[in-house]
């Protein structure tokens, strides 16, 4: 269906045209939302988020759309590209598993900043070491702060298996970084 004709069918019956909208341009749509979301943060039903907002965003402002200046495809697709880059934005990290120091402010000893700094070197090499999917539910729990509904969803797995695994990961830790202390 060509532009014009969308167009017409999205002011005419919205339903109809929206339906049409998305079964002509939804494929490229959700593929261009899932590139734009990093594998280990986000899942295939952040894409699919991202992909039914971009249809709604287009809907909601389609007075501003102007045909002289692009395609819907290539509208559609900008703004799929700016929800998940905004959705990867808007994800901040719980705990600091960087490497840089923070100032000082509080009066701790340096001795002591870096002795942390070390630790959590060692934890984030560890929980690498651990492999998928025991990695990402870490990562994703203890680093992005996702709760366990969450993560099971996107990686397809029950609560009860996320949690199970979360604590078996978390005793394989301990038991690592018991033997990194001594």
């Amino acid at each position: 269906m060509r532009d014009a004709e969308l167009l017409d069918l999205l002011r005419g019956d919205p339903e109809k045209g929206l339906k049409a909208l998305m079964s002509q341009y939804g494929g490229l749509v959700y593929a261009v939302a899932r590139r734009n979301l990093p594998r280990v943060a986000f899942c295939d039903a952040d894409a699919e988020a991202c992909t039914a907002d971009a249809f709604g965003d287009f809907y909601l402002e389609l007075d501003k759309y102007d045909p002289s200046k692009g395609s819907i495809r290539s509208w559609l697709c900008v703004i799929a590209r700016h929800n998940a880059v905004d959705m990867a934005r808007r994800s901040k990290p719980v705990l600091p598993l960087d490497e840089e120091l923070n100032e000082n402010s509080d009066g701790t000893s340096l001795e002591s900043e870096l002795e942390g700094r070390e630790l959590r070197r060692a934890v984030l090499a560890e929980v690498q070491s651990l492999g998928d999917p025991d990695r990402e539910i870490l990562l994703r729990k203890f680093y992005l702060g996702e709760p366990s509904k969450t993560i099971a969803a996107c990686l397809g797995m029950s609560v009860s298996n996320v949690d199970t695994r979360t604590s078996r990961a978390i005793e394989k830790l301990r038991k690592n970084l018991k033997e990194w202390r001594k």
